[in-house]
């Protein structure tokens, strides 16, 4: 059998044993709103017509694109393979679907390099025997992943003297140094391969495709090196144009959570936040929301809670009636649009609110049931019930407040929150408001009227809490509320 038979009877053999894990994995890539999948599907297959859309006609189609173009797809990750023999393809592939490879965009780029690399030691015999089996490393995470075998590979690369050699640092500008970090921004390919040593991100490649050109056309990139690094080898890698923030191995980073431990990022790039940052989160991206106040609303925020919203709060709770309108009527001028000349009573408001509810209009109350009448006063007398006992017991609720938004690490988490349900301290914080109201009555029926009654208060008291703090994170609540 001639070699290039052989090579083709391997390539039967991978599409038979990984073609479909390999469609899946792809096509779930294509779907996430992380990396490029998609972007670089289109250069693998001229032509494609997909889009990352979750719905299940365009999975199909997506899949069909792929077994449609299998050829080339597979070519893609062959090209990877710095063997003439293709030896290291099937590891690439069983990568990308186990995770250890994140990004299709990182298959011609950081993992090519790497593997050139690998395959130039091992056939020079420079690597110690337990880095000579590729295949014992896989996956993202454990002492054998894949990154942790990369980075030690490329340690003992660029030790070589040769490469020590011909080191060029290229055109950077330092941003910012004091006793804690350095950020720098490369300005040229060269300056992010260097200061990019030891790390997986696709713009410090340098045997296979860079991607520096790509992001710096978008914007600016910045490196951060702490000086007290919690390991050998930590590095940041900020985009704020495409909010994207990386840890040396090219995993996503919160960026709060770095803030926290570095404030002068905050400081430094807290326009750039905002310029982005709304959008960014919108399109389900978190990680930021609390950057989106500036640093001196930071620093301020416990006394911002105590002197300013708290108070405006106690004016709201101060009746049952103020209670009422708070989460009633005032909200639902801000979301239906009626007008405050419009005559509204309350019966007909708790229908339309609470119910959606028969779709039943101001001006045919007539034509509502005997049971929904019944209904509707039951939902009445526990709206009432909830309203008093809010405003009885102001401290309590003063206390719910400090727990809800006093936490800047729940304020941060919470902008994602608000279109897939309510953040989590607020959901077991706020019904502590009114606790006991849902056992005020044995009947069954009450009880279960009630409890629908006290999910909706928690919802409402939310989103007026929402509403309440987004001019101080730049209205990215009121954003995220009407998109």
């Amino acid at each position: 059998m001639r070699f290039k038979e052989l090579l083709e009877y391997k390539r039967d053999i991978t599409t038979a044993n990984l073609g479909e894990q390999l469609v899946k994995a792809i096509t779930s890539g294509a779907q996430s709103s992380v990396g490029n999948t998609i972007g670089k599907l289109r250069e693998i297959i001229p032509g494609i017509e997909i889009s990352s859309d979750r719905s299940d006609d365009n999975v199909t189609q997506i899949m069909a694109a792929l077994g449609a173009h299998f050829e080339e797809v597979l070519k893609f990750f062959e090209d990877a393979d710095p063997t003439t023999n293709k030896q290291y393809t099937e590891w690439i592939i069983r990568r990308y679907i186990d995770g250890g490879i994140r990004y299709l965009e990182d298959v011609d780029s950081t993992v090519a390099e790497n593997l050139a690399i690998y395959h130039e030691l091992k056939t020079r015999r420079m690597l110690p025997p337990e880095l000579m089996d590729i295949n014992k490393f896989k996956g993202s995470t454990g002492t054998n992943s894949m990154m942790r075998f990369f980075r030690d590979v490329y340690n003992i690369y660029r030790e070589l003297p040769e490469q020590q050699a011909k080191i060029d640092k290229g055109e950077v500008e330092q941003v910012y140094e004091d006793d804690e970090i350095r950020i720098v921004h490369p300005e040229d390919q060269t300056a992010a391969c260097y200061y990019g040593q030891g790390t997986r991100w696709c713009t410090a490649s340098t045997k296979s495709r860079n991607y520096f050109d790509d992001y710096n056309s978008d914007g600016p990139l910045y490196i951060v090196l702490p000086k007290k690094p919690k390991y050998k080898g930590e590095k940041y890698q900020l985009h704020f144009e495409s909010f994207s923030f990386m840890n040396e191995n090219d995993e996503i980073v919160n960026l709060y959570r770095l803030t926290k431990r570095f404030p002068q990022i905050h400081k430094l790039f807290h326009d750039k936040i905002v310029e982005n940052g709304q959008e960014a989160m919108y399109r389900g991206e978190g990680g930021a929301t609390a950057l989106l106040a500036d640093p001196e609303t930071l620093e301020n925020w416990e006394d911002i809670v105590e002197n300013e919203i708290k108070p405006r709060v106690l004016k709201w709770i101060e009746t049952p009636e103020s209670v009422y309108d708070w989460l009633g009527l005032k909200r639902f001028e801000q979301r239906a649009k009626v007008s405050s000349t419009t005559s509204v009573n309350r019966d007909w408001l708790s229908l339309k609110r609470f119910e959606q509810r028969a779709k039943v209009s101001s001006t045919t109350s007539a034509v509502i049931t005997k049971e929904e009448q019944f209904l509707l006063k039951k939902k009445i007398k526990w709206i009432n019930k909830i309203a008093e006992h809010i405003s009885e017991n102001k401290d309590q609720v003063m206390s719910v407040i400090d727990r809800t938004i006093g936490d800047l690490d729940e304020v941060n988490q919470s902008l994602s929150k608000l279109s897939g349900g309510l953040p989590n301290k607020a959901m077991t914080a706020i019904p502590t408001m009114y606790p006991g109201t849902d056992t005020m009555e044995t009947d069954i029926g009450d009880r279960y009227v009630s409890s629908n009654i006290r999910i909706q208060f928690t919802k409402e008291i939310w989103s007026e809490l929402a509403l309440l703090i987004s001019p101080y994170f730049n209205d990215s609540f009121e954003f995220m509320l009407e998109n």
